[in-house]
């Protein structure tokens, strides 16, 4: 009997720097794209491979995303982001927010996408 084994490969982590973040893209949906200048305003201008990391929409101010790692498995780029909260008792702005965060990842190609949120811990 002859088997045969499926290796998957082990995404490697990828160096990233933070350029901007904010509360206010305008974006209620959560998602991670590519900048291009349709997004100009929310980031007037980016370095090439410049991703930006859209959180959606939040009841109040107090809300900012992270971004914790980016990998890639040479097929996908794989990014894990943590949504921060306000405290219970913290005085925050009443208003809509759409909190996002763009930062530059160092690779040569534009793969697709991969977002993951890890959620604030009330």
């Amino acid at each position: 009997m002859m088997g045969f084994f499926i290796f998957m490969a082990k995404p490697n982590p990828i160096t990233w720097q933070e350029i901007k973040s904010g509360h206010m893209s305008g974006v209620s949906e959560t998602k991670a794209v590519w900048y291009d200048t349709g997004y100009s305003d929310i980031l007037e201008s980016a370095p090439e491979n410049t991703v930006l990391i859209f959180l959606g929409q939040r009841p109040t101010g107090g809300y900012s995303v992270k971004v914790k790692e980016v990998k890639t498995d040479g097929k996908k780029i794989y990014i894990t982001a943590k949504e921060e909260c306000p405290k219970p008792d913290a005085m925050v702005i009443q208003v809509i927010t759409t909190p996002f965060v763009a930062v530059k990842i160092d690779i040569k190609e534009k793969l697709p996408l991969e977002l993951k949120i890890e959620g604030c811990k009330r």
